[in-house]
C-alpha cells in the first residue's frame, strides 16, 4: 500500500504542485483567514494561478481555510449548497478536479497542519470541515454527472489523504438531503462516516462547542465577519459577495512605485467627491515618511474604528487593486481625512493588516462616508517580526520592490469590467 502511495505520487507529479508555503512565493490555492505561513487572501487571477482553478473557482459555492477550533485543529468552511452543480461538469475534467483538489489537499498538509502544530504545541494532522447547505436544492443533489464526480474525489481521498478528518459538520441541511446522504454514506468508511455530524438550523450550539465565537463567522453563529477582506469570512462567486475581477484587471495597474528597505513606505491621496462625481486622485511626492506618523496625519485612537464600522452611515465602498513582483510582504492601511479635518488631522478606516502581494494581486474594500474628503492609502515593507516570510539576504534587500496599484470606486470598477452589483453583508 506504502509502495502505491509513493509510486502515485510520482506518476501524478504530486511533489511538482506549486503549493504555497511562507518559504515561497506561489499563490494560495483558496481563501485563507487566520494564519501565518501565508497572510490572509482570497483566489485572484494573477498570472500563476491556472485557469482551472479560475473555473472552478466560479462554479464552487465558496470554501475558505478559516482559523482554527479550541483544540488547534484548522478549520475548513465550504458554502456547499451555493454550488452551481451543473456547471461543474462542463468547466472541469476528472483530471483538471483531482489536480485542484490534490493541490488543496497539499496545501493543507505542507503548509496549514504545520503551522497549527507549531501553535498547539503537538502534531496536528486532521481538519474540522463544516459544509454549509444553505441554498441547497433537489435539483443540485440529483445531477448525476456531478455526483459521479464527487464519488470519485471521495475515493481518492480516502486512498491517497487517509486520516485528515477529525470532525465534519453538515449544517442546514434540509429534509430532503437525507435521501442523498444514503447515497453518499455508502461512498465512505464507516470510520469516516462516525465523525460526521448532520445538523439542521439549529447547529450554533453544536459548532460552538468545538470552534471559539470568535473564530466562527457571523452566518454560522458565531462573531467573526473578517471585515478586513472582501467577501468576509468565505467569499462566494455564486453569491457574489465580493469582486471577482478577470486577469486584465490586474494588467498596467494605474500607479508604478519603488520601495524598498531603506525607503520602504509609500502613500497615496484619493480624492472623493460625491457618488455622483468621478473623482480624481494624487500620488503623494514621496514615498519615505516617518514612523511615528504618516503624512503627519494624527492616528486618533478614540477615533479609529474596524473596518467594518464606518465613519458615517451612508457609506460607498472604493476598492483598492495592488501588486508587488517580490518582498516578504506589506502593510497596508487606510485613513479618512473630510473636507473639514484639519490638514494634520485623520481618522483611521483601516487598521494595518499584512498582505502578501508577491505572491498574487490583492483587492481590498474600503468603506467610506459618501461625501467629500480623502482616502490615505498607506503601505510599508512587513518588519521582519511581521509574517514567516524569510528575511532577504543582503544583496537581495538591495532590489527595490516595483509595487503597482489601482484605487476606484465600486460604480468604476462594475462598468469597467462588467460586474454585476456586488452584495454587500
Amino acid at each position: 500500500m506504502v509502495n502505491e502511495w509513493y509510486q502515485w505520487r510520482k506518476d501524478a507529479r504530486i511533489d511538482d504542485l506549486p503549493i504555497a508555503q511562507a518559504s515561497n512565493t506561489f499563490p494560495v490555492p483558496y481563501a485563507i483567514r487566520g494564519y501565518h505561513s501565508v497572510a490572509d487572501a482570497n483566489l485572484t487571477a494573477g498570472m500563476r494561478v491556472s485557469d482551472m482553478q479560475l473555473k472552478l473557482n466560479k462554479v464552487f459555492g465558496g470554501g475558505c481555510w478559516h482559523k482554527r477550533d479550541k483544540d488547534g485543529h484548522p478549520v475548513y468552511i465550504e458554502r456547499a449548497g451555493r454550488y452551481l452543480i451543473k456547471d461543474i461538469p462542463k468547466m472541469s475534467t476528472m483530471n483538471g478536479l483531482f489536480e485542484f483538489h490534490f493541490m488543496m489537499q497539499e496545501f493543507l498538509n505542507r503548509t496549514i497542519f504545520p503551522e497549527c502544530s507549531e501553535m498547539a504545541g503537538c502534531e496536528i494532522s486532521k481538519q474540522v470541515v463544516i459544509f454549509d447547505m444553505a441554498g441547497i436544492s433537489i435539483g443540485m443533489l440529483s445531477h448525476w454527472p456531478a455526483l459521479n464526480m464527487l464519488r470519485e474525489m471521495l475515493s481518492k481521498d480516502q486512498l491517497y489523504y487517509p486520516e485528515c478528518m477529525h470532525l465534519t459538520y453538515i449544517v442546514n441541511a434540509p429534509s430532503m438531503f437525507v435521501t442523498a446522504w444514503k447515497l453518499i454514506r455508502s461512498w465512505l468508511d464507516p470510520r469516516v462516516i462516525s465523525k460526521i455530524h448532520i445538523l439542521g438550523k439549529d447547529h450554533a450550539d453544536v459548532l460552538l462547542k468545538q470552534i471559539p465565537d470568535y473564530n466562527l463567522p457571523a452566518f454560522l453563529g458565531g462573531s467573526c465577519r473578517c471585515s478586513h477582506m472582501p467577501g468576509g469570512c468565505v467569499p462566494s462567486v455564486p453569491l457574489n459577495n465580493f469582486p471577482d475581477l478577470p486577469r486584465k484587471a490586474f494588467v498596467s495597474l494605474r500607479h508604478q512605485v519603488q520601495i524598498s528597505y531603506t525607503h520602504p513606505r509609500h502613500s497615496f491621496v484619493y480624492n472623493l467627491l460625491p457618488a455622483e462625481f468621478d473623482p480624481p486622485s494624487t500620488p503623494l511626492s514621496s514615498p519615505l515618511m516617518g514612523y511615528a506618523s504618516w503624512l503627519g496625519i494624527k492616528r486618533d485612537s478614540s477615533r479609529a474604528s474596524a473596518p467594518s464600522s464606518p465613519v458615517q452611515s451612508r457609506t460607498r465602498y472604493i476598492y483598492l487593486r495592488f501588486t508587488a513582483d517580490r518582498g516578504r510582504g506589506i502593510v497596508v492601511e487606510v485613513l479618512w481625512r473630510s473636507s473639514n479635518d484639519s490638514a494634520d488631522d485623520g481618522t483611521l478606516i483601516y487598521p494595518e493588516v499584512l498582505f502578501d502581494p508577491q505572491r498574487a494581486p490583492i483587492v481590498l474594500e474600503i468603506e467610506a462616508p459618501n461625501r467629500s474628503g480623502q482616502l490615505v492609502f498607506n503601505w510599508r515593507i512587513a518588519n521582519f517580526d511581521e509574517g514567516q516570510a524569510p528575511f532577504p539576504d543582503p544583496q537581495e534587500a538591495q532590489v527595490p520592490i516595483q509595487l503597482e496599484y489601482s484605487v476606484d470606486t465600486e460604480e468604476s470598477l462594475v462598468k469597467e469590467f462588467d460586474l454585476l452589483p456586488i452584495k454587500h453583508d
